[in-house]
Protein backbone atom coordinates (compact mmCIF):
# COMPACT_ATOMS: atom_id res chain seq x y z
CA UNK A 1 0.00 0.00 0.00
CA UNK A 2 2.88 1.99 1.05
CA UNK A 3 4.32 1.81 -2.59
CA UNK A 4 1.34 2.75 -4.24
CA UNK A 5 0.64 5.86 -2.11
CA UNK A 6 4.76 6.71 -2.84
CA UNK A 7 4.03 5.70 -6.91
CA UNK A 8 0.96 7.91 -7.34
CA UNK A 9 2.60 10.93 -5.03
CA UNK A 10 5.45 10.95 -7.70
CA UNK A 11 3.11 11.16 -11.08
CA UNK A 12 1.11 13.93 -9.58
CA UNK A 13 4.36 15.35 -9.05
CA UNK A 14 5.46 14.67 -13.10
CA UNK A 15 1.88 15.24 -13.78
CA UNK A 16 2.30 18.82 -12.01
CA UNK A 17 3.79 21.19 -15.49
CA UNK A 18 0.86 19.34 -17.76
CA UNK A 19 -1.72 20.39 -14.73
CA UNK A 20 -0.40 23.89 -14.01
CA UNK A 21 -1.27 25.38 -17.63
CA UNK A 22 -2.98 28.62 -16.96
CA UNK A 23 -5.18 30.93 -18.95
CA UNK A 24 -3.92 34.70 -19.79
CA UNK A 25 -5.99 37.11 -21.06
CA UNK A 26 -3.79 38.92 -24.24
CA UNK A 27 -5.32 42.57 -22.66
CA UNK A 28 -2.83 41.63 -19.01
CA UNK A 29 -0.19 41.34 -21.64
CA UNK A 30 -0.41 44.58 -23.24
CA UNK A 31 -0.88 46.16 -20.29
CA UNK A 32 2.46 44.73 -19.15
CA UNK A 33 4.28 45.77 -22.41
CA UNK A 34 2.80 49.56 -22.10
CA UNK A 35 4.59 49.91 -18.57
CA UNK A 36 7.86 48.48 -20.51
CA UNK A 37 7.96 45.68 -18.30
CA UNK A 38 9.69 42.16 -19.32
CA UNK A 39 6.89 39.59 -20.59
CA UNK A 40 7.64 36.19 -19.79
CA UNK A 41 5.12 33.24 -19.59
CA UNK A 42 5.15 29.54 -19.64
CA UNK A 43 2.25 26.97 -20.19
CA UNK A 44 0.07 29.25 -20.61
CA UNK A 45 -3.34 29.96 -23.22
CA UNK A 46 -3.26 33.32 -23.97
CA UNK A 47 -6.80 34.20 -25.32
CA UNK A 48 -8.30 37.05 -27.52
CA UNK A 49 -6.28 38.96 -30.12
CA UNK A 50 -2.44 39.69 -28.70
CA UNK A 51 -2.41 42.96 -30.92
CA UNK A 52 0.50 44.62 -30.90
CA UNK A 53 0.48 47.53 -32.74
CA UNK A 54 -1.70 49.55 -30.57
CA UNK A 55 0.27 50.08 -27.82
CA UNK A 56 0.38 53.13 -25.93
CA UNK A 57 3.51 55.08 -27.51
CA UNK A 58 2.28 54.23 -30.99
CA UNK A 59 2.56 56.75 -33.55
CA UNK A 60 2.10 58.05 -37.14
CA UNK A 61 5.22 57.90 -39.02
CA UNK A 62 3.39 58.05 -42.43
CA UNK A 63 0.78 60.52 -42.75
CA UNK A 64 -2.04 59.90 -45.95
CA UNK A 65 -2.37 62.11 -48.66
CA UNK A 66 -5.73 63.10 -51.29
CA UNK A 67 -3.73 60.79 -54.04
CA UNK A 68 -4.59 57.97 -51.26
CA UNK A 69 -1.14 57.08 -49.65
CA UNK A 70 -1.05 54.76 -47.07
CA UNK A 71 -1.09 55.81 -43.42
CA UNK A 72 1.09 54.31 -41.02
CA UNK A 73 1.27 53.84 -37.18
CA UNK A 74 3.87 52.49 -35.45
CA UNK A 75 4.21 50.64 -32.17
CA UNK A 76 7.56 49.69 -30.54
CA UNK A 77 7.77 46.34 -28.32
CA UNK A 78 10.49 48.28 -25.33
CA UNK A 79 10.75 45.06 -23.56
CA UNK A 80 11.92 41.43 -23.58
CA UNK A 81 9.03 39.14 -24.52
CA UNK A 82 9.27 35.32 -23.58
CA UNK A 83 6.51 32.77 -23.94
CA UNK A 84 7.50 29.30 -23.83
CA UNK A 85 4.84 26.55 -24.59
CA UNK A 86 2.10 28.80 -24.61
CA UNK A 87 -0.97 28.43 -26.87
CA UNK A 88 -2.38 31.48 -28.60
CA UNK A 89 -5.84 31.27 -29.37
CA UNK A 90 -6.65 34.23 -31.44
CA UNK A 91 -4.71 36.37 -33.44
CA UNK A 92 -0.61 37.34 -32.89
CA UNK A 93 -0.52 40.68 -34.50
CA UNK A 94 2.25 42.46 -35.03
CA UNK A 95 1.29 43.94 -38.25
CA UNK A 96 -2.56 44.86 -39.49
CA UNK A 97 -4.88 47.16 -41.41
CA UNK A 98 -8.51 48.23 -40.71
CA UNK A 99 -10.88 45.56 -41.45
CA UNK A 100 -13.31 47.90 -43.26
CA UNK A 101 -10.70 48.58 -45.40
CA UNK A 102 -9.40 45.09 -46.30
CA UNK A 103 -12.98 44.29 -47.46
CA UNK A 104 -12.82 47.07 -50.19
CA UNK A 105 -12.52 45.69 -53.73
CA UNK A 106 -11.01 48.81 -54.86
CA UNK A 107 -8.72 50.73 -52.01
CA UNK A 108 -7.85 54.58 -52.67
CA UNK A 109 -6.05 54.48 -49.51
CA UNK A 110 -5.21 52.28 -46.56
CA UNK A 111 -4.22 52.45 -42.78
CA UNK A 112 -1.05 49.97 -41.75
CA UNK A 113 -0.45 49.56 -38.02
CA UNK A 114 3.20 48.01 -37.77
CA UNK A 115 5.17 46.85 -34.36
CA UNK A 116 8.69 47.01 -33.65
CA UNK A 117 10.17 44.61 -30.94
CA UNK A 118 13.67 46.55 -29.69
CA UNK A 119 15.07 43.72 -26.98
CA UNK A 120 14.88 39.90 -27.09
CA UNK A 121 12.53 37.95 -28.41
CA UNK A 122 11.39 34.19 -27.61
CA UNK A 123 8.48 32.03 -28.56
CA UNK A 124 9.49 28.63 -27.92
CA UNK A 125 7.36 25.31 -28.35
CA UNK A 126 3.89 27.60 -28.72
CA UNK A 127 1.22 27.04 -31.27
CA UNK A 128 -0.52 29.66 -33.08
CA UNK A 129 -3.94 28.78 -33.70
CA UNK A 130 -4.98 31.79 -35.60
CA UNK A 131 -2.88 34.09 -38.09
CA UNK A 132 0.28 35.46 -36.72
CA UNK A 133 1.61 38.77 -38.75
CA UNK A 134 4.76 40.47 -38.30
CA UNK A 135 4.80 42.36 -41.76
CA UNK A 136 7.22 45.08 -41.90
CA UNK A 137 8.50 44.75 -38.22
CA UNK A 138 11.75 45.27 -37.14
CA UNK A 139 13.72 43.02 -34.53
CA UNK A 140 16.61 44.61 -33.15
CA UNK A 141 18.19 41.75 -30.77
CA UNK A 142 18.02 38.09 -31.12
CA UNK A 143 14.62 36.63 -32.56
CA UNK A 144 14.07 32.71 -31.56
CA UNK A 145 10.98 30.65 -33.26
CA UNK A 146 11.75 27.83 -32.55
CA UNK A 147 9.89 24.39 -32.14
CA UNK A 148 6.64 26.12 -32.91
CA UNK A 149 3.76 25.15 -34.73
CA UNK A 150 2.00 27.76 -36.98
CA UNK A 151 -1.74 26.39 -38.00
CA UNK A 152 -2.37 30.00 -39.98
CA UNK A 153 -0.52 31.95 -41.91
CA UNK A 154 2.49 33.07 -40.83
CA UNK A 155 3.63 36.05 -42.00
CA UNK A 156 7.12 37.77 -42.10
CA UNK A 157 7.01 39.44 -45.24
CA UNK A 158 9.39 42.84 -45.41
CA UNK A 159 10.39 41.95 -41.94
CA UNK A 160 14.22 42.66 -40.89
CA UNK A 161 16.30 40.97 -38.50
CA UNK A 162 18.85 42.78 -37.31
CA UNK A 163 20.50 39.97 -35.05
CA UNK A 164 20.24 35.73 -34.62
CA UNK A 165 16.96 34.62 -36.03
CA UNK A 166 16.42 30.91 -35.54
CA UNK A 167 13.17 28.97 -36.49
CA UNK A 168 14.37 25.66 -36.02
CA UNK A 169 11.98 22.96 -35.52
CA UNK A 170 9.08 24.93 -36.10
CA UNK A 171 5.99 23.50 -38.46
CA UNK A 172 4.39 25.88 -40.95
CA UNK A 173 0.65 24.39 -41.66
CA UNK A 174 -0.57 27.48 -43.48
CA UNK A 175 0.99 29.94 -46.12
CA UNK A 176 4.66 30.68 -44.69
CA UNK A 177 5.47 33.73 -46.23
CA UNK A 178 9.26 35.60 -45.90
CA UNK A 179 9.35 37.26 -49.21
CA UNK A 180 11.60 40.62 -49.01
CA UNK A 181 12.47 39.43 -45.56
CA UNK A 182 15.76 40.67 -44.46
CA UNK A 183 18.71 38.68 -42.03
CA UNK A 184 21.20 40.45 -41.11
CA UNK A 185 22.88 37.85 -39.04
CA UNK A 186 23.27 34.03 -39.36
CA UNK A 187 19.71 32.15 -39.50
CA UNK A 188 18.37 29.34 -38.95
CA UNK A 189 15.18 26.74 -40.43
CA UNK A 190 16.75 23.65 -39.23
CA UNK A 191 13.95 20.49 -39.65
CA UNK A 192 11.51 22.94 -40.06
CA UNK A 193 8.31 21.15 -42.12
CA UNK A 194 6.64 23.75 -44.49
CA UNK A 195 3.43 22.18 -45.48
CA UNK A 196 2.41 24.58 -47.07
CA UNK A 197 3.92 27.41 -49.42
CA UNK A 198 6.95 28.48 -48.59
CA UNK A 199 7.48 31.95 -49.51
CA UNK A 200 11.26 33.08 -49.96
CA UNK A 201 11.46 35.25 -52.92
CA UNK A 202 13.62 37.96 -52.92
CA UNK A 203 14.46 36.94 -49.44
CA UNK A 204 17.99 38.54 -48.43
CA UNK A 205 20.23 36.60 -46.05
CA UNK A 206 23.55 38.28 -45.76
CA UNK A 207 25.24 35.52 -43.21
CA UNK A 208 24.96 31.98 -43.63
CA UNK A 209 21.37 30.18 -43.14
CA UNK A 210 20.84 26.72 -42.16
CA UNK A 211 18.09 24.76 -43.70
CA UNK A 212 19.19 21.25 -43.14
CA UNK A 213 16.96 18.19 -42.78
CA UNK A 214 14.16 20.97 -43.85
CA UNK A 215 10.96 19.87 -45.63
CA UNK A 216 8.93 21.71 -48.02
CA UNK A 217 6.06 20.00 -48.72
CA UNK A 218 4.65 22.06 -51.56
CA UNK A 219 6.09 24.87 -53.59
CA UNK A 220 9.01 26.33 -51.79
CA UNK A 221 9.84 29.69 -53.63
CA UNK A 222 13.56 30.90 -53.55
CA UNK A 223 13.23 32.93 -56.64
CA UNK A 224 15.56 35.88 -56.57
CA UNK A 225 16.80 35.03 -52.85
CA UNK A 226 20.34 36.20 -52.61
CA UNK A 227 22.08 33.43 -50.11
CA UNK A 228 25.77 34.10 -48.60
CA UNK A 229 28.24 31.30 -48.50
CA UNK A 230 28.35 28.84 -45.29
CA UNK A 231 23.99 28.10 -46.42
CA UNK A 232 23.15 24.69 -45.83
CA UNK A 233 20.85 22.66 -47.50
CA UNK A 234 22.37 19.32 -46.18
CA UNK A 235 19.27 16.22 -46.65
CA UNK A 236 16.23 18.84 -47.31
CA UNK A 237 13.71 17.32 -48.67
CA UNK A 238 11.76 18.77 -52.00
CA UNK A 239 8.64 17.46 -52.18
CA UNK A 240 6.79 19.51 -54.57
CA UNK A 241 7.39 22.78 -56.81
CA UNK A 242 10.72 24.72 -56.68
CA UNK A 243 11.69 27.86 -57.87
CA UNK A 244 15.35 28.49 -58.09
CA UNK A 245 14.84 31.18 -60.81
CA UNK A 246 17.98 33.83 -60.52
CA UNK A 247 18.57 32.42 -56.79
CA UNK A 248 22.62 32.91 -56.03
CA UNK A 249 24.76 31.19 -53.58
CA UNK A 250 27.62 33.74 -52.98
CA UNK A 251 26.94 35.64 -56.32
CA UNK A 252 26.42 32.67 -58.38
CA UNK A 253 23.10 30.75 -59.76
CA UNK A 254 22.12 28.38 -57.10
CA UNK A 255 19.70 25.41 -57.12
CA UNK A 256 19.98 22.50 -54.74
CA UNK A 257 19.44 18.73 -55.47
CA UNK A 258 15.59 17.26 -54.74
CA UNK A 259 15.62 14.35 -52.11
Amino acid sequence: MKKLVTSTFLFLIALAPTLAQTTVDARDIIAKINRKEAVSYQNATITGDLDLTNLANRKEVREGSWKGESREYLSVVEAPISFKNCVFKGKFLAYRTDASEERRVISISNTVYNADFTEAVTVQNCTFEDDATFKYSNFGQRALFTDNTFREIALFKYAKFHNDADFSGSSFRGYADFKYTNFNESSAFQKVAFDNYADFKYTKFDERVNFQQARFSRMADFKYTHLPRGTNFDDARFEGGTDFKYTTLDGRKFSPSRR
